[in-house]
C-alpha cells in the first residue's frame, strides 16, 4: 500500500498519476464516509434521547440556520479547486499561490458578513416566527446557543479552504484521512458529552470542532510540501478575486440549493404540521441522506479529477470513468431503495431505536426519491469539474423552488408523506432528464475544443 501511495505522487504519465490518486482518494473517501456514517448513525438517536424531543427539534432547526453561513464560501470551494487544477496543469506556481491566498481572504470576509447577517436575524426575529410557535418563549436560550455555535462554524468553514486546495492537486486522500480521524474522535467525545454534559452547545462543538483541527494539520502539511504557496501569501492577489468569485458564484447557488434540499422539509413541516411529524420525517430523511451520502465516496473524488481531465482535454478518460461509476451507483441506489421500501419501519424501530413509525407511504416515496436523487447527484457533481456550471445551478435552483411549492401544497393533506412526495416530484420534473443532456453537450464541446487545439499544434509543427 505504501508503494501504491507513493507511486501516485511520483508517476511521470499524468493520466496514470490521476488514476492512481483517484483510487487512493476513493479508498480513503470510503474510510472517511464509513466513520462519518457511524458518527451520524450514533449521534441521531444519542442526541435525540439526551436532549429530548423539543431540544432536539431546536438543535436541528438552529444548526440548519447557522449552517447557511457556509453559503457565503463562494470562491473558497469548488471554484478554488478548478482554478488550482488549471494553474497546476499550466505549471503556473504564482497563480496557485495567489488563488489560495484569495480563497482564504474571501472565506474570512464572507463568513464574517454571513455570521453578522445570521446573528442579526436571530436577535431581531422572534423565535416563534423563526422556528415555530412551540419556541415562542425560548428566546434567551436560542440567542445564547447561537452566539457560541456561530464562531465554531465560522472557524470550520475558513479552515475548509485547505480541502478545496488539496482537491485541485488531486490529493483528496489527505483530507479524507483527516476527516476519518476527526470522525472517530467525535464519536468518543459525543458519548461523553451526551452522558455527562448534554447540551446543544456541547454537541455542536464536538461535531464541528474535530474536523477543523484536522484541516489545520493538513494546511501545515500542504505548505511544507509546497513552500511557494507560503511566499504567495505576501504578494498582491487583486487580479484573482474576479476569477474566483466568477466561478464561485455558480457554486454558491448550488450550495444554496443544497441547503434548501436538506432543510426545506424540516422547516415546512415545523410550520404546517406537528412536532411529532417533524421529528419523524427529520430522522427518517436524515438516514435517507446518510444512505445517499455513500455515493460521495465516489463522486467527491471524481469531480476534481474531472476538473483536471478538462484542463488536459482528456475526454476519453472522462467518458470511461463516468460510465463505470454510473453503473455502480445505480446498483447501489436500487438495492438500498428495496431495503427501505420493505423493512424501513422495522429498522427504525428495532435497530435504530427511533420508536414505532407506521407511515409506510413515507418510506416508499423516499425510496424512489433516493434512486432519482443519486442519479441527479452523479450528473451535477460530475459537471462541477466542467465549464458552464451556471446552467446546472439554474436547473437545481428551479428544482428546489418547486420542492417548496409542492411541500406547501401537499403537507397539509399528507403530512410527512406529502413532504417526501414533494422531494420526489421536484426531482423528476427537472434535473433527472435536463442535467444529462447538459452534460453530453458540454463533453462534446470539450472534445471539439481539444480536436481544434490538436489540429493547430500539428499545423504549427508542420510549418516549422
Amino acid at each position: 500500500m505504501r508503494l501504491n501511495f507513493l507511486s501516485g505522487f511520483r508517476a511521470d504519465d499524468h493520466r496514470a498519476r490521476r488514476g492512481t490518486l483517484l483510487k487512493l482518494a476513493i479508498t480513503s473517501s470510503g474510510l472517511s464516509k464509513v466513520t462519518g456514517l457511524a458518527l451520524q448513525a450514533i449521534s441521531i438517536p444519542l442526541v435525540f434521547h439526551s436532549l429530548g424531543p423539543k431540544q432536539y427539534e431546536l438543535y436541528i432547526l438552529l444548526t440548519a440556520l447557522l449552517a447557511t453561513i457556509a453559503l457565503v464560501q463562494m470562491g473558497a470551494g469548488p471554484g478554488l479547486t478548478q482554478g488550482i487544477a488549471r494553474a497546476n496543469a499550466a505549471q503556473n506556481r504564482e497563480d496557485e499561490a495567489a488563488l489560495l491566498q484569495t480563497a482564504f481572504r474571501i472565506a474570512l470576509i464572507a463568513c464574517t458578513l454571513g455570521a453578522a447577517v445570521i446573528m442579526t436575524v436571530i436577535h431581531v426575529v422572534p423565535p416563534g416566527q423563526l422556528f415555530g410557535a412551540s419556541f415562542a418563549h425560548d428566546r434567551s436560550e436560542v440567542i445564547s446557543v447561537s452566539d457560541i455555535c456561530v464562531f465554531v462554524l465560522m472557524a470550520q468553514i475558513v479552515a475548509g479552504v485547505v480541502d478545496s486546495a488539496l482537491a485541485g492537486y488531486q490529493e483528496q486522500v489527505f483530507s479524507n484521512l483527516g476527516q476519518m480521524v476527526a470522525n472517530v474522535l467525535s464519536i468518543a467525545a459525543l458519548f461523553l458529552v451526551c452522558k455527562y454534559a448534554p447540551s446543544i452547545i456541547n454537541v455542536v462543538c464536538v461535531s464541528y470542532g474535530a474536523p477543523m483541527l484536522s484541516r489545520i494539520v493538513n494546511m501545515v502539511v500542504l505548505l511544507q510540501r509546497r513552500p511557494y504557496l507560503i511566499r504567495g501569501l505576501f504578494r498582491s492577489c487583486k487580479n484573482y478575486y474576479g476569477t474566483l468569485m466568477g466561478i464561485g458564484a455558480a457554486f454558491w447557488a448550488i450550495q444554496v440549493s443544497g441547503v434548501i434540499e436538506a432543510q426545506a422539509g424540516t422547516y415546512v413541516l415545523a410550520h404546517l404540521s406537528s412536532t411529532r411529524t417533524t421529528d419523524t420525517f427529520s430522522m427518517v430523511f436524515r438516514y435517507v441522506g446518510l444512505a445517499g451520502s455513500v455515493v460521495t465516496i465516489l463522486t467527491q473524488p471524481l469531480w476534481p479529477a474531472f476538473a483536471d481531465a478538462v484542463a488536459h482535454h482528456d475526454v476519453a478518460w472522462m467518458k470511461r470513468s463516468f460510465s463505470r461509476i454510473r453503473l455502480l451507483l445505480t446498483a447501489y441506489s436500487v438495492a438500498v431503495a428495496l431495503v427501505m421500501s420493505t423493512a424501513g419501519p422495522w429498522i427504525c424501530q428495532h435497530i435504530l431505536h427511533l420508536g414505532a413509525i407506521h407511515d409506510m407511504l413515507l418510506f416508499w416515496i423516499l425510496s424512489l426519491y433516493l434512486v432519482a436523487n443519486v442519479w441527479t447527484h452523479l450528473v451535477y457533481t460530475t459537471m462541477m469539474g466542467m465549464p458552464g456550471i451556471w446552467r446546472v445551478a439554474v436547473v437545481i435552483l428551479c428544482e428546489r423552488t418547486l420542492l417548496i411549492v409542492f411541500g406547501i401544497i401537499l403537507v397539509p393533506k399528507l403530512g410527512g408523506a406529502g413532504m417526501a412526495l414533494s422531494y420526489l416530484l421536484a426531482s423528476l420534473v427537472l434535473p433527472a432528464w435536463v442535467l444529462p443532456r447538459l452534460m453530453k453537450s458540454e463533453i462534446k464541446r470539450i472534445a471539439n475544443t481539444a480536436a481544434s487545439e490538436s489540429l493547430k499544434t500539428m499545423e504549427v509543427s508542420t510549418a516549422a
